[in-house]
């Protein structure tokens, strides 16, 4: 690893902590424009790297991360960093949904007919049991006439930072997870089929999203202001994303999708980044061209 692989890397852990540049930069001893400098380095090079890697990765298969990295003559943890299609794989397949111990719950309800979860000390919000869950009132700035979920309310004393969904769910509620501040993972099960309107809209600090295989269209304003949302993997069965869906995803980068080109609304990306978000695709789907709603596309 060479002197400046290193530091760019090194930043870009510290600011993954911190999201904040003026923070970053004293812990680094570096100026912020120095550091906004290696950020913005960081994503063009990120942007080439997962590319290369991708293209490696299929190309041959029974190559592990350590052979990629001699390959390309990069480190092993740079791999690991720009591999976010292969780390979502993990991901989903990391699923957790074990019950923290009785002394750790601070509370706990139902959430569906046959739904029920509880939040536990350190923030984790688990759901289980069968069935649809429960559709809630609100909008995508944390207010609403009816009905929340009690963890919502929670928001400002125990904070939700992670949710795991058990398997046997069915349905994620409308604005289910919406206006959960501190929110910073999602674990989702295959049983999903539905993720309904509003499910994780409002501020929040979730990086990376994994959508269900059994899911097949993105609701209304699912991530509308996901400021900090940076990838996500889209599954084969999606064949159409709805209004407002990606609305103010500004950090959005990288957008995986295993299927053919769905239909989009023309607000799905509303005040997005332009041209700063790569689109990738399977080599075998259909109607993707090299340019897709203004974002360039590329095979993984």
């Amino acid at each position: 690893m060479n002197l400046l692989e290193k530091q760019i890397l090194e930043v870009v852990e510290d600011y993954k902590k911190t999201n904040s540049i003026k923070t970053t930069a004293q812990n680094m001893k570096l100026s912020t424009g120095t550091v906004r400098k290696m950020l913005i380095t960081a994503g063009g090079w990120g942007n080439r790297l997962s590319t290369d890697i991708s293209i490696l990765r299929r190309e041959h298969p029974e190559l592990d991360n350590s052979e990629i990295a001699k390959r390309l003559k990069i480190s092993l943890k740079t791999v690991q960093l720009y591999s976010p299609y292969e780390s979502m794989r993990t991901l989903n397949m990391s699923h957790d949904n074990t019950k923290p111990n009785d002394e750790n719950i601070i509370d706990s309800g139902e959430c569906g007919d046959k739904a029920e979860w509880v939040l536990s000390k350190s923030g984790k919000l688990i759901i289980s049991g069968t069935g649809p869950m429960w559709d809630y009132d609100g909008n995508c700035y944390g207010m609403g006439r009816g009905p929340r979920p009690k963890w919502w309310s929670r928001r400002d004393g125990i904070q939700v930072k992670e949710v795991f969904v058990g398997q046997g769910i069915t349905t994620i509620g409308q604005y289910a997870f919406s206006g959960l501040i501190d929110l910073n993972s999602v674990s989702l099960p295959d049983t999903i089929s539905e993720i309904k309107g509003g499910a994780f809209c409002g501020e929040n600090h979730m990086k990376r999203f994994v959508i269900p295989r059994g899911v097949n269209y993105i609701a209304w304003d699912t991530f509308y202001l996901n400021v900090l949302l940076e990838e996500i993997f889209i599954p084969t069965g999606v064949i159409k994303i709805q209004t407002y869906a990606f609305h103010a995803c500004m950090s959005l980068r990288r957008m995986y999708f295993e299927g053919d080109c769905p239909r989009i609304a023309a607000s799905t990306f509303d005040m997005c980044p332009e041209g700063a978000i790569t689109v990738y695709h399977k080599k075998e789907s259909k109607g993707w061209g090299e340019i897709w709603n203004g974002y360039k596309t590329e095979v993984f």
